[in-house]
């Protein structure tokens, strides 16, 4: 009886010790500096969408690198920060009340991949379409790539442009076939 609760003991001991992680410190210390760089890029995502609600060209030169690329659709809309200022000011003009929010975001390596979502009334003149006055919205996706300092050097955007104008009223008529 003293032998088998001597193996007992025996078995329990090599069981415990042979689950135990081999490095133990090193998964600690390596999670942190994850969540960290996670959290700082996740808030920097954040500000970027608040600063385009907001129409906030003070913090969109505070998060961004002065030569920013912006890919909207496939075609690069913006080449420098001035130029997305300008973008911005577009569609603010187009929707006064141009609300932007993220629905998910997702961090990898150096980028972010954010799922958001658009509301504004078309009260503005959209280019040179006078307004309809009808509200819209648009979902999309933004991968936002960042430096080693935490600022944005790309962003990628896809949306669907084509159902926001649908929403404020506007049509596709039939091509004119010769």
């Amino acid at each position: 009886m003293e032998k088998l609760n001597f193996n007992l003991l025996v078995l329990l001991f090599i069981l415990a010790f042979s689950c135990k992680d081999a490095n133990p410190r090193e998964n600690k210390e390596s999670l942190p500096k994850i969540s960290t760089t996670e959290t700082i890029l996740k808030k920097a995502t954040k500000d970027y969408l608040n600063a385009w609600s907001d129409t906030d060209t003070v913090l969109l030169k505070l998060i961004t690198i002065n030569k920013l690329i912006r890919n909207v659709n496939g075609k690069i809309q913006s080449r420098n920060q001035n130029e997305l200022f300008k973008s911005m000011r577009f569609w603010h003009r187009a929707m006064p009340d141009f609300k932007m929010v993220d629905k998910e975001i997702n961090v990898f390596e150096n980028r972010t991949y954010v799922n958001w979502k658009v509301v504004g009334t078309n009260t503005g003149m959209y280019g040179t379409i006078s307004p309809t006055g009808k509200i819209g919205h648009t979902e999309g996706i933004s991968i936002l790539t960042f430096d080693d300092e935490g600022h944005i050097v790309h962003e990628s955007v896809f949306f669907d442009h084509l159902g926001l104008l649908e929403e404020w009223g506007y049509s596709i008529s039939s091509p004119i076939m010769e």
